[in-house]
């Protein structure tokens, strides 16, 4: 370390040490001995990672030995040459300066099982027995943790700057699953709206890692950070592993692989489009003869035979089938998530002929409402319906399916002509049907509301989705064969220790997609891209 370097921090030194010293004397001879200290151990051959730290701790140092000498204070060592005020350990508050700062917080980033006895120990002055008992442990468990968290301490005094870039530039993970919700939202409802959760995910994720080395490189307390670790572990986002450490328990993938393949991608869809047009074609003639024909489910079923076509023909050749786990709050899921960079923008050599945005069926289903029973909603979300990403938007519930739920309550009403106001349906939801006349759901004709979406019989979904099924059994066999050699040869590569992702979840972002079928299907004339007026991909079932 240049000599040079050490010498343009006097002034701030001297600084410093007048809020130390009771006079300007002092205060040089204590900048003096902590330069000369420095010039020394230079000379020597040691180096200074962070030299301003190194020597504000090499001047306290010589500082507590004045108070030490002129009150007859023993130090407090917790580390071979290593001292750690303790400010409990000297009258008046003397030592409330910079060294006990660093201290408590290096103490403040330990994990909870050895920032519990630290504390105790060395700001508490409980003797090793005294913690041994109040937290019900063996002595010889509170001397490793506390021997263990000295070590960390003086680590964290060594390498002074841990932060990772998102401590300071947070990551934007959008959390996603296949299967069935927890009854609270679960497991988009463990992350929704907290960038905290969501970037410590990120930082768990390429290897196991200490709840201290997490809190480090996200600059925030251990104390602060081990509720929501506790959270995602519960959650079952998050496996804690023997050690303590903790790691992200699912696939995330960046947004560049959703275009990484997308021109192999199109061409695969466009080269096998017969494939799904001649299923589809059949489907819709069945469909208009069944009697309950409507564009607006002609577009629900060329969707939904898209996906579930693909998603059954990939099944198919998959070595082991995806098995959704049981999870806490009747849970049913696997959960896959997406890191959107801010202000992504999609490369000009990835863009793709049509944003092919798809969010897959849902249902949300009623038991029992009023008289009614198994009043189901069907959803999807796609980049045909230009209000599909913001269709939950502006009705105050905190969770989509409380919107939905409550969407289905309000057309059931509607169809048996039962005023809203005078039954079970919240308030939030009758107050909004301008927003849901705005986009596509209802009409209004002489003041009086009308459903706009299809509304099935139990009978008629029944028919519905045979036609469907036998469809996309037609189309997934079409294709078993080219789909099987493209997930062979277009895998996400995952952190060796994440044994729980399955492969469709490694293909996934690469696969060619439901909406680039669907609007190959659209170029081909088999279904209008425009239907005149705004189409929520959304039916009901209810008799």
């Amino acid at each position: 370390m240049p000599n040079e370097e050490i010498t343009n921090y006097i002034d701030f030194l001297l600084s410093a040490a007048m809020r130390k010293c009771d006079d300007l004397a002092n205060a040089q001879d204590l900048v003096q001995e902590t330069v000369l200290a420095a010039l020394c151990y230079v000379q020597k051959g040691g180096t200074m990672e962070n030299t301003k730290a190194w020597l504000i701790s090499v001047m306290n140092r010589k500082y507590y030995d004045i108070l030490r000498r002129k009150y007859q204070i023993p130090s407090v060592t917790i580390g071979e040459g290593f001292d750690i005020p303790d400010e409990y350990d000297i009258s008046d508050g003397i030592i409330k300066e910079e060294q006990a700062e660093l201290v408590r917080r290096e103490v403040a980033f330990l994990a909870e099982s050895y920032r519990k006895i630290i504390v105790k120990h060395y700001f508490h002055n409980m003797s090793i027995k005294e913690i041994a008992k109040e937290l019900s442990l063996p002595e010889g468990t509170v001397k490793s943790r506390l021997d263990f968290g000295r070590k960390q301490v003086k680590k964290g005094f060594e390498n002074m700057e841990k932060y990772r870039e998102n401590s300071y530039m947070p990551q934007h993970l959008a959390l996603r699953n296949s299967g069935r919700f927890g009854i609270n939202g679960e497991p988009m409802s463990l992350t929704e709206d907290d960038t905290l959760a969501q970037n410590l995910l990120i930082l768990a994720y390429e290897k196991p890692i200490s709840i201290s080395d997490l809190s480090k490189a996200i600059g925030v307390a251990s104390a602060y950070v081990e509720p929501i670790i506790n959270k995602l572990v519960d959650g079952e986002l998050m496996k804690r592993m023997g050690d303590g450490k903790v790691y992200t328990d699912f696939i995330i993938y960046h947004a560049s692989d959703y275009v990484k393949y997308v021109k192999e991608a199109e061409a695969f869809a466009e080269k096998h489009i017969e494939a799904f047009t001649s299923p589809l074609k059949e489907a819709i003639n069945e469909l208009k003869a069944a009697g309950f024909y409507s564009r607006r489910l002609e577009r629900f079923m060329m969707i939904q035979i898209a996906q579930d076509g693909l998603y059954n023909s990939m099944e198919s050749v998959r070595e082991k089938p995806q098995i959704f786990p049981d999870r806490p709050n009747g849970g049913k899921w696997i959960a896959f998530a997406t890191i959107w960079p801010e202000n992504y923008q999609i490369p000009e050599d990835k863009r793709g002929k049509e944003e092919y945005a798809l969010s897959g069926r849902r249902c949300e289903r009623i038991d029992n409402y009023l008289d009614a029973k198994n009043l189901r909603l069907y959803n999807f979300e796609t980049s045909l319906d230009p209000i599909a990403w913001r269709k939950h938007d502006g009705y105050g519930f905190n969770f989509f399916a409380d919107v939905e739920v409550n969407m289905l309550k309000l057309f059931y009403l509607l169809k048996k002509n039962i005023k809203p106001e005078d039954v079970d349906l919240d308030t939030r939801m009758i107050k909004a049907i301008p927003l849901l006349e705005e986009r596509g759901y209802i009409t209004t004709q002489n003041g009086t509301p009308e459903v706009l979406i299809p509304v099935l019989t139990h009978a008629q979904e029944k028919i519905f989705f045979e036609i469907c099924q036998k469809a996309q059994k037609v189309f997934g066999d079409n294709i078993r064969e080219c789909l099987s050699e493209w997930c062979r040869t277009h895998k996400k590569e995952i952190p060796p220790h994440l044994t729980s992702v399955p492969d469709q979840k490694r293909t996934m972002p690469y696969e060619p997609s439901t909406m680039m079928f669907v609007y190959e299907a659209i170029k081909c004339g088999v279904h209008p891209r425009d239907l005149g007026y705004v189409c929520p991909e959304t039916i009901a079932v209810f008799d």
